[in-house]
């Protein structure tokens, strides 16, 4: 059997990993790789895995490869109302929908699609858990206490409404505390993000988001004391169950798929409201805007509170093995072999 998976090879985002994670996991199986920009089919295939976006640009995809296979299966994503043109819509009705989160399925299911399975991405849990947590980055942080975020820059990602809560934290004003934020210093002006990081006080900004290889990524939340994962829209949130996998406390807002990753109420951000923001007519984002008040409150008492911490995380360590990388990625097994 030769299943191709089409997805970004040329440039790495993190549909790459989850591919390459894919086909670890399942290594019997005859994979060829086929890149989202330069692969042109020229023979049959068993079976194409899609990995990517619900948007037109991705989805349309299938029309490459509607005359090689009979089997097209799409793991996707989205982070609000999916912006789909009726012949792409008519694509992916023909294609296996698959998705990582409850939230995923039920915006697609508002669509008028028919979603086949729901598989929570994976983390290498092992190799996160591997790397020290006396490390470079420790050494870099000393002994202070660090509250980690990493995301790449867009408005989605909630880099404006985290940076006004923790000035409103007394651990803002704490000179033992630091808020790293390992993202870019440039806003992503693209997406409709105008907001400067307000690199003074505890704020420290990395500005080499894509810049680290995995064991240095791990070694960064291995070195962190909480995690504080800021985004306002999410289709799963990979960075939050690594953050678990290292063992660190993990703070969300208060809505899905976030909340189905951080499964204790008590650690999560109360939201306020949510609104519909549409990226240049291309994909439509759910922001779901938090209480800012709660918000620096529940910031300073995971920061202060080591009884609260503690119990947060033992929570959160409880359930954490259920996204090992070889236990969800089996069940990709079943679709590419029906």
């Amino acid at each position: 059997m030769t299943v191709l998976v089409q997805t970004y090879f040329s440039i790495r985002i993190s549909f790459t990993e989850v591919a390459e994670q894919i086909m670890t996991v399942l290594s019997d199986v005859d994979w060829e790789r086929g890149d989202y920009f330069y692969h042109i089919p020229f023979k049959p295939y068993d079976a194409v895995l899609y990995i990517g976006s619900m948007m037109n640009q991705d989805v349309s995809r299938y029309w490459r490869y509607v005359w090689w296979t009979h089997k097209h299966i799409y793991y996707g994503v989205t982070e609000g109302p999916p912006i789909l043109s009726p012949f792409n819509k008519g694509a992916a009705s023909n294609m296996r929908l698959i998705v990582p989160s409850e939230y995923v399925k039920w915006e697609l299911e508002q669509a008028g699609l028919r979603v086949d399975d729901i598989i929570p991405h994976g983390v290498e849990i092992g190799a996160i858990r591997s790397v020290p947590r006396n490390n470079e980055w420790r050494s870099i942080f000393g002994d202070r206490f660090v509250c980690l975020y990493v995301a790449h820059r867009n408005i989605r990602k909630g880099f404006r409404e985290l940076c006004e809560a923790w000035k409103m934290t007394r651990a803002s004003r704490d000179d033992n505390v630091l808020l790293v934020l390992h993202t870019s210093r440039k806003p992503n002006v693209l997406s409709g993000e105008d907001y400067v990081i307000p690199e003074d006080g505890n704020i420290v900004v990395t500005d080499n988001v894509h810049k680290l290889d995995r064991e240095s990524l791990y070694g960064l939340y291995r070195a962190a004391d909480l995690y504080i994962h800021g985004a306002l829209a999410e289709g799963f949130g990979i960075p939050i169950i690594e953050a678990i996998a290292a063992g660190v406390p993990v703070i969300t807002l208060d809505a899905k798929p976030m909340s189905e990753l951080n499964r204790v109420r008590e650690a999560r951000v109360r939201v306020a409201e949510q609104k519909i923001y549409v990226d240049r007519g291309v994909a439509s984002y759910r922001l779901n805007m938090p209480d800012q008040q709660h918000y620096a409150e529940l910031i300073d008492a995971m920061i202060y509170d080591k009884q609260l911490r503690d119990e947060v995380k033992a929570k959160q360590q409880s359930y954490i093995l259920q996204y090992d990388v070889y236990r969800v990625y089996q069940r990709f097994r079943r679709w590419i072999s029906l």
